[in-house]
């Protein structure tokens, strides 16, 4: 004789045994779901990083940035002034 569909034959839902964080990461994978959490999470970090590059400032073409030199901070060392040409100091010669 045959029992039926009862309260045995259904799965029931375990509670969380190991805590909610990991019963929340693996919902997706208990639902079939994993193809889709990965395209999600992939379109959202795509998305994040076209956003950085498309409002960046441009950085000015004549102004590559200095080696050791941080964000903010001066260089130790200011360059030498320009130097005239030497002047001529004798006459020019006659010939």
């Amino acid at each position: 004789m045959s029992r039926g569909a009862g309260p045995r034959g259904r799965r029931a839902v375990r509670p969380p045994s190991g805590g909610l964080l990991p019963w929340a990461l693996s919902l997706p994978a208990r639902l079939h779901m994993r193809w889709l959490v990965i395209l999600v999470v992939t379109a959202a970090v795509m998305g994040a990083y076209g956003h950085v590059l498309l409002t960046a400032a441009p950085m000015p073409p004549g102004k590559a940035p200095a080696a050791g030199t941080a964000h903010g901070s001066r260089p130790t060392a200011s360059p030498a002034p320009p130097t005239a040409p030497p002047t001529a100091t004798r006459a020019p010669e006659v010939g």
